[in-house]
């Protein structure tokens, strides 16, 4: 009975540590998201059925290129978002395995004291083995929507694409504006050919005055040769002036010094100017008095010689009276004279 009791008891704890390594393998999610990243482009039902409808002449080759570029950007969004969920998802599973380290020491926990009954782990291990699996399921199924929802959208652009896909009538329109445009380009071609024989014309008449134009250069050339011999023969020119505008700054130095010196003598004249406009001043008040005195003077001496005249011309009258009685008397003398003899 003994014997029966312990290999009971090994037998339960083998079930029980192959039920921990179960649980902690379930416990982890499983990551089962195509990777993108491998997957080829022209291998895609898109890439395909676009190829078909170009084939098919249904589609032109640029908008198939266009097609095929905004599917391209799609599918980088696509992995981009992708990687983004695998972070996640790895993040989930970090999260997890600390989740089973967590629950593994509470197994630990829980196995102490060894009286308890192991039913209740059993169950535990069952619900968590369980509770996994829902959560695998659960996490296929999120894909497998994802996987769904991806090539709806897929499906929905390329229904999008296909309807923009011109008609037959529409096609023989544009066939038809396709031939009107070529005769238009034919027309353009044309009178390019024209331009272009106007303007082998005209690249003649320029080579020839390019021509021209070297001789005259080359004359030019020459012309500078002989200036640069005359430049060379005038280079002692500058030395001369130099020379000469030295002696002018001296000059003008000395002007300078001469100048201060005759600003100062025109300062002294100024000074003495005003003294003798000063002086002048008083000596034409005076004259001013002197020539009042003189006029006063002159009116006198008018008067004076007024007078003069006038006894001047009273003196010879009173001489010519005397003049006229001497006479008379000696007349009368002679008479006598005369008459006593």
């Amino acid at each position: 009975m003994g014997d029966s009791s312990t290999d009971t008891e090994k037998e339960e704890e083998e079930e029980d540590e192959k039920s921990k390594t179960d649980v902690g393998h379930a416990i982890v999610p499983t990551i089962n998201i195509q990777d993108e990243r491998l997957v080829d482009l022209s291998t895609t039902p898109a890439f395909l059925c676009l190829n078909e409808l170009h084939t098919m002449g249904k589609l032109p080759g640029t908008r198939m290129a266009e097609l095929k570029a905004k599917y391209m950007l799609l599918h980088d969004t696509v992995m981009s978002t992708q990687e983004s969920e695998v972070q996640l998802l790895q993040n989930a599973k970090r999260f997890t395995e600390q989740i089973q380290q967590q629950q593994q020491h509470l197994q630990q926990a829980d196995g102490f004291p060894e009286a308890l009954s192991t039913e209740v782990s059993k169950m535990r291990e069952q619900l968590l083995k369980y509770q996994n699996e829902y959560n695998a399921a659960k996490e296929r199924e999120f894909h497998n929507q994802y996987r769904l929802s991806s090539l709806m959208e897929e499906k929905n652009l390329i229904l999008k694409e296909f309807e923009k896909i011109p008609k037959p009538g529409e096609m023989e329109k544009k066939m038809k504006l396709l031939r009107e445009s070529t005769e238009e380009l034919r027309k353009e071609i044309m009178q390019k050919k024209l331009e272009i024989k106007n303007l082998r014309e005209d690249l003649t008449s320029k080579q020839k005055q390019l021509v021209k134009e070297q001789k005259e250069l080359e004359e030019v050339l020459e012309h500078q040769v002989v200036l640069k011999d005359e430049v060379v023969q005038h280079q002692n020119i500058p030395m001369q002036i130099a020379k000469e505008i030295e002696k002018m700054t001296r000059k003008k130095v000395e002007l300078e010094r001469k100048k201060l010196v005759l600003e100062y003598e025109v300062k002294e004249l100024n000074n003495s100017l005003k003294k003798v406009e000063s002086k002048v001043s008083v000596l034409v008040e005076e004259k001013e008095d002197v020539v009042k005195e003189v006029e006063g003077k002159r009116a006198l001496l008018e008067v004076r010689e007024r007078e003069y005249h006038h006894l001047v011309r009273l003196l010879e009258l009173t001489q010519e009276n005397e003049a006229s009685s001497l006479t008379e008397r000696l007349v009368v003398l002679t008479r006598v004279l005369l008459s006593a003899v």
